[in-house]
């Protein structure tokens, strides 16, 4: 009984870390607001403050072949990088003015549901098993570690209940704590926030975007035309996902609640597909079209144009 008692206590510290430390989320600016971050493929790691423009560049490891994934949490920037043959995942200050902490090696890395922390799973990207996850602080601190093998061949992301993963065409809910798993009820999810996941309820019929609550298991399917991708907002209201018409590229903006869908005036951006993102500090809609940035306002009447431009070959995108 001490033992059941035991578990039970280090499944509840453990996950119900993970849904409720969460930053505070601020209100929506005015004004666009953030930090733009991208990678290039001469190694250089590169932020950019929305307000004043300002930018800073910082030279790092050689990317891993397997992906240049980039998060933001807790006021750092994650990214993986190469060390003597091993993918490595190291944390770096939004500001770039300190040198990028080790956090150690992995398979797959993707951000808590705590802000401040990150899953490492795995040991080496190139390996086709998993084994091993641990839990970190972007300060490097080890929170939660284990050696269970990982019963899948990708992790996607985190919500409260544990690791969402996923096995050819089955994507779970997988606890770290205890080993138990069961269905997302999605084949594939590309958008994560909180328990709320967007994606297509079967991989091989992929034809209508739908939106899953996975603490109360309630499904919103989402109507119309629109690309199987997008980002959730901070507060999860809304999923930005792009939307085809007439071979142009435009964005979508879904109310999570009901799946009511609208194109956000002045978000076209012809022939490039639109790569979303959202910031935590600001509240604002990013939309990356090759080298041009547009900016939106939840409620504003359109998006609006940045002077800001990214290098068409940047290999990473997200704002902070």
């Amino acid at each position: 009984m001490a033992r059941i008692a035991l578990v039970s206590f280090l499944v509840a510290a453990v996950l119900s870390g993970c849904g409720e430390a969460q930053a505070p989320r601020a209100a929506v600016t005015e004004r666009p607001e953030g930090t733009i971050v991208f990678l290039t493929d001469d190694n250089r790691l590169t932020a950019i403050d929305v307000a004043s423009g300002q930018r800073v560049t910082r030279r790092i490891r050689s990317v891993p072949s397997c992906g240049a994934e980039l998060y933001v949490t807790g006021g750092h920037i994650v990214f993986s990088g190469v060390i003597k043959g091993s993918t490595t995942v190291f944390s770096i200050p939004l500001t770039l003015d300190r040198r990028p902490r080790r956090l150690g090696v992995a398979h797959a890395f993707v951000p808590s549901t705590t802000d401040g922390r990150v899953w490492l799973a795995g040991s080496d990207c190139d390996r086709t098993r998993m084994v091993g996850v641990r839990e970190m602080t972007v300060g490097g601190e080890v929170t939660f570690e284990n050696d269970r093998p990982v019963p899948a061949e990708t992790v996607v992301g985190a919500v409260p209940e544990g690791l969402v993963v996923s096995r050819g065409s089955t994507m779970s809910i997988w606890d770290p704590v205890t080993g138990a798993a069961r269905g997302a009820g999605l084949g594939w999810a590309f958008g994560i926030e909180g328990p709320l996941l967007a994606g297509c309820v079967a991989v091989d019929a992929c034809n209508e975007l739908t939106i899953v609550d996975t603490g109360s298991g309630r499904t919103v399917p989402v109507p119309g035309r629109l690309d199987m991708g997008g980002r959730f907002s901070p507060d999860g209201a809304w999923l930005a996902t792009a939307a085809r018409n007439d071979r142009r590229w435009r964005v979508a903006l879904v109310d999570t609640s009901s799946g009511a869908s609208r194109i956000i005036p002045g978000s076209r951006t012809g022939k490039v597909y639109p790569d979303v993102r959202w910031s935590r500090t600001s509240g604002w809609l990013f939309i990356r079209a090759g080298r041009r940035v547009l900016a939106y306002r939840p409620g504003a009447s359109r998006a609006e144009r940045l002077p800001i431009r990214v290098p068409e070959w940047a290999l990473g995108f997200t704002v902070g």
